[in-house]
C-alpha cells in the first residue's frame, strides 16, 4: 500500500514539473517581443553597401543592388567602379565617357557612350530620359544629352549660356532629381526638362535634391522661407516657414518620408532579467508599429506603403496594417 502512495506521488510530482515547463514555454512564447502594426511583404539576401536615393541598396564592392519597394535584385557583372546614382528607377554607373543604366525592375539594361575627350557628369533622370552633361574644347564648353531608355542619343543641346559650365546639383547619396537644375552666378537656376529638354530660368534660390528625385529651390524673403518642390517641370508645390532656410549641401535623402519617425531600440520580457533584450525600430507619426529583430537591425526606406529594414543578413519589406 505504502508503495502506491508513493508512486502516485511521484507521478503527481513529474506531471507537475511537466505542466511547470508546459506553462513556462507557453507564457515565454505569448509574452516574447515581436513586430506589430506590420505585415511582412518580401525578404532577400542583404548585400553591404550604401542606400542612393533612398530606392536602392547597392552593395560597396560589386553593383548588385536592391529595389527597396519591390526586392527586386539586380546585377551589372561585366561593369566595375565608377561613379553610381539612382534616377527614376534606375541604377545608373558612370565611369569615364560611359554610361551603363539598368532598370531597377530588371526590364532594361544598357551602355551609352559619351563624346571622346569630354567630362560628363550626370544631371538628372526621370521616367524616360537620364540627362548628361559634357564639357570639353577649347574654351571649354557645355552641352546636355538626354539619354534614352534604351540607352540611345533622344535630344543634345547646348547648355544655357547663363549657367556657363556650372556643374549641376545632385544629392549627395548620388540621387539624381527627376527635373535637372544648373546654377548660374547670379543666383538663378537653370531648370532642365529631361523628356523634352525644355528649359526654364527661376528666380535666385538654393537647390537641393530630396528622396526619389524631388528637386527644391528655397529662398527667404520678409523673413521667411519659400520652398518650391517639383516632381517634373510643370507639376510643382509650394509651402513656406518663418525664418530663414536650412543652408547646407545638396543633401542625403532621408530614409523616412518626413511625417513618420523610426527610432532604435530594444525590447524584452519581464521573466527574463538576462541581457539587454532584442534590438527594435519603433515606428511613430503618421504610421505605427514596431519592428523586432537582430543585429544589424537598420532602417532603409519608410513610406506611405511601409517600411524597408536591413535584419542581420536579410533586406525585408513590410507594409503597414490596415
Amino acid at each position: 500500500m505504502t508503495l502506491r502512495v508513493g508512486s502516485r506521488r511521484t507521478t503527481a510530482y513529474a506531471v507537475l514539473a511537466a505542466l511547470v515547463v508546459v506553462v513556462t514555454v507557453v507564457t515565454g512564447w505569448l509574452t516574447r517581443p515581436g513586430t506589430t502594426g506590420l505585415e511582412g511583404s518580401w525578404e532577400t539576401a542583404a548585400v553591404d553597401g550604401d542606400v542612393l536615393g533612398g530606392r536602392a541598396l547597392v552593395a560597396s564592392r560589386s553593383n548588385v543592388a536592391i529595389d527597396l519597394v519591390t526586392g527586386t535584385r539586380i546585377t551589372l557583372g561585366s561593369v566595375t567602379g565608377g561613379t553610381r546614382a539612382v534616377g527614376a528607377g534606375r541604377l545608373l554607373i558612370l565611369h569615364d565617357a560611359t554610361l551603363d543604366g539598368a532598370g531597377l525592375d530588371g526590364r532594361s539594361r544598357w551602355t551609352w557612350q559619351g563624346p571622346p575627350a569630354h567630362r560628363i557628369t550626370l544631371v538628372a533622370g526621370d521616367t524616360t530620359t537620364s540627362v548628361v552633361q559634357a564639357c570639353g574644347g577649347t574654351p571649354v564648353a557645355c552641352r546636355l544629352i538626354g539619354i534614352g531608355p534604351s540607352g540611345k542619343e533622344s535630344w543634345q543641346t547646348p547648355q544655357p549660356t547663363a549657367s556657363g559650365t556650372a556643374a549641376p546639383v545632385i544629392g549627395t547619396d548620388g540621387n539624381l532629381p527627376t527635373v535637372g537644375a544648373l546654377p548660374t552666378p547670379d543666383g538663378t537656376v537653370v531648370l532642365v526638362d529631361p523628356t523634352s529638354s525644355r528649359v526654364v530660368l527661376r528666380p535666385p534660390a538654393a537647390a537641393s535634391v530630396s528622396r526619389d528625385g524631388a528637386l527644391t529651390l528655397s529662398s527667404e524673403a520678409g523673413g521667411q522661407c519659400r520652398r518650391t518642390t517639383f516632381s517634373s517641370l510643370d507639376r510643382s508645390s509650394t509651402s513656406s516657414s518663418a525664418g530663414p532656410c536650412a543652408s547646407g549641401p545638396p543633401g542625403t535623402s532621408a530614409p523616412s518620408d518626413g511625417v513618420t519617425t523610426v527610432e532604435p531600440g530594444r525590447a524584452g520580457v519581464w521573466w527574463w532579467p538576462f541581457g539587454d533584450g532584442r534590438r527594435t525600430l519603433e515606428v511613430g507619426g503618421r504610421h505605427t508599429g514596431r519592428v523586432v529583430g537582430g543585429d544589424p537591425l537598420r532602417e532603409l526606406r519608410v513610406d506611405d506603403d511601409g517600411l524597408t529594414v536591413r535584419d542581420g543578413d536579410v533586406v525585408r519589406r513590410y507594409t503597414w496594417q490596415r
